[in-house]
């Protein structure tokens, strides 16, 4: 993880130098209650970005995708996922980092929630933590879901499938559940930065009671995310923090959709052609 931070500062400094022809990003969004209503929209950010390259290798163009549903039960609820699960146990690009811990144990563990058949527990949708969380929260693909333990923010950075090396992207996209808050301390929000750590553009996701909500950022020309900043509500998932109880805004994450990380070391090249 060390190297990987490393590799990231050094090349995002390289990146630092290149003036790049670049134009802001632009958002996509949609609410509903069920999946169908926000579907279409879903599936233009996918056209935009191109084919599913699936998991593993590397490719000059196209997008990944992350539903959980895959997560085996040694790896959902009640484990832990490991923060570079989907860059080394199922390569896709990225690797997870919490941020603004609400307590201090179990630092930089990430949450998926258990399935309907899994051996040793049967509350889905983090009905394990708080009963109440499973008649709020619903999803886009059944059935688990993702949520960050003991905090409510997290970094996303991306690497070449499988390795470390750092990369960038041209869109990142996320499906949520239960967005509720709508206020600047309060609100569910995306904010992504190029490879010189500059902030390329920030947006709220839209806010919809029990049910479920898609922000989608798009680069134009040449300009790249290298990191993806996720804020969820304002609250850690807790057995006493019941949703809308107290002002309590607790907020999940379903499926991830990306442009293909390529290598920094390749848009520093394409950069002087």
């Amino acid at each position: 993880m060390k190297c990987m931070q490393l590799c990231a500062a050094v090349f995002g400094g390289l990146l630092a130098a290149v003036a790049l022809d670049a134009t802001a990003a632009t958002v996509s969004t949609a609410t509903g209650a069920n999946a169908p209503a926000i579907q279409g929209t879903v599936d233009t950010f996918r056209l935009a970005l191109g084919v599913n390259n699936g998991v593993g290798n590397s490719f000059p163009s196209g997008r990944r995708e992350i539903n959980w549903d895959g997560v085996p039960d040694s790896s959902a609820q009640p484990n832990f996922l490991p923060p570079d699960f989907f860059n080394t146990t199922s390569p896709r690009g990225v690797v997870f980092s919490a941020l603004e811990y609400e307590t201090g144990s179990g630092l930089n563990d990430f949450m998926v929630s258990a399935d309907s058949n899994n051996p040793t527990m049967t509350q889905v949708r983090f009905g394990n933590i708080n009963a109440s969380y499973a008649a709020g929260f619903h999803t886009f693909s059944a059935e688990r879901l993702l949520h960050i333990r003991n905090a409510h923010a997290m970094d996303v950075l991306f690497f070449v499938p499988g390795t470390t090396i750092p990369a960038t992207t041209r869109g990142f996209g996320v499906i949520f559940t239960d967005v509720d808050g709508t206020s600047a301390a309060d609100r569910t929000a995306i904010r992504c930065y190029g490879p010189d750590a500059s902030q390329i553009i920030a947006a709220s996701v839209p806010v919809l009671n029990n049910g479920l909500s898609f922000i989608g950022l798009l680069t134009e020309g040449n300009e790249r995310f290298a990191r993806c900043n996720i804020e969820v509500g304002n609250s850690r998932l807790d057995a006493g923090l019941s949703d809308g109880v107290g002002g309590v805004d607790v907020v999940a994450m379903d499926d991830f959709i990306y442009g293909e990380p390529i290598s920094i070391f390749q848009i520093f090249a394409d950069s002087f052609d």
